[in-house]
């Protein structure tokens, strides 16, 4: 279950593992811990070789105060949104050779700097490793287009002024689709593929998505904020992606960007109508709480695949300002 992260509580833990992305938030919960009332055996810093100048502040910041906290220096794994696979294999073998030198059985994987194909590659090789393993998530205070955009994006898209649009957008086009192997799934042969896809805010990069994979059918969830000023956004979504989903059979609903169990149970209603028709895929596009749900979900039925994606380029300074609370997700080993 979802919990507010407890700062003034004493914490021993064996495995800490975070990003030091371009987001505010990526460096909140290192910096909201109390030297003096959490301790950890070993941490995990990814650095990301891509887009480095919009990172790297955030990198060392992020480096520095895990060395203050810890009284050593933590280590470091190189990821490259330019090798989205060879990075996740990286993260994995890294975690592995410090799971060998740590006692504490129990890991933090702290997902709030981190894309969603390495967030879950990180949370994947704790479970797997046999780590009590407990996802960290800060939210963002406040994200990209404001209120004050929104008909200006939808202008620019509707009429497929691309250039415009992009200087909006949270990123710049589809680079490629990634489907980690032990994500494939289990699919029959012959049998037409449901893309059940968390739909965010980067028609761009939906729009490549369902171009190449092509699915027989699709199920778009439309992320609906917990917070009453951010709940717009979900109608924007809709606006943004009408054009594209016009052309398919559609079913479509709202669902909590951050309430794990909302989404659990809404991708199981959906298995058990859809099973015995259709072999099924998750895209998980919107929040990073979504695709930790898709991966709890893929843990009970590893027959479905998981589908990541990565953009041409991020667009920093049109993602997210600010940090809200910190939440942790104990996940069982």
């Amino acid at each position: 279950m979802l919990k507010e992260f407890n700062f003034s509580s004493h914490d021993e833990t064996g495995l800490l593992v975070c990003a030091g992305g371009f987001e505010p938030r990526s460096i909140a919960f290192v910096d909201r811990l109390r030297k003096t009332r959490c301790s950890f055996e070993k941490a995990l810093v990814l650095q990301y070789e891509s887009q480095r100048n919009d990172n790297e502040p955030n990198y060392k910041h992020l480096f520095h105060k895990l060395k203050t906290i810890m009284k050593f220096q933590p280590k470091v794994v190189f990821v490259n949104s330019d090798k989205p696979i060879q990075s996740c294999s990286n993260i994995k073998t890294k975690i592995g050779e410090l799971a060998i030198k740590i006692v504490n059985k129990s890991a933090y994987v702290d997902i709030s700097g981190m894309t969603h194909l390495w967030a879950i590659s990180a949370i994947h090789a704790c479970v797997s490793l046999g780590f009590r393993t407990s996802v960290i998530y800060t939210e963002a205070r406040w994200y990209y287009p404001p209120k004050r955009e929104q008909h200006k994006i939808l202008k620019a898209w509707r009429n497929h002024q691309y250039d415009l649009a992009v200087a909006y957008l949270q990123s710049a086009g589809l680079k490629a689709v990634h489907i980690l192997p032990e994500f494939g799934g289990n699919f029959r042969p012959g049998r037409p593929v449901c893309l059940m896809i968390f739909v965010g805010y980067e028609p761009n990069r939906i729009e490549g998505l369902v171009d190449t994979y092509a699915p027989g059918a699709l199920i778009l969830f439309y992320g609906k904020s917990p917070h009453k000023e951010l709940q717009w956004r979900a109608q924007l979504s809709k606006f943004l992606h009408a054009e594209l989903f016009s052309k398919w059979y559609v079913r479509e609903t709202d669902i909590s960007t951050l309430t794990v169990e909302e989404m659990l149970t809404k991708l199981e209603d959906e298995f058990q109508i859809l099973q015995d028709e259709y072999d099924l895929a998750i895209a998980p596009q919107c929040s990073k709480m979504q695709a930790l749900a898709s991966y709890l979900f893929w843990q009970r039925h590893p027959e479905t695949q998981l589908l990541f994606t990565s953009p041409v380029r991020f667009n920093p300074v049109r993602y997210s300002q600010g940090a809200r609370k910190t939440f942790i997700y104990d996940i069982s080993s």
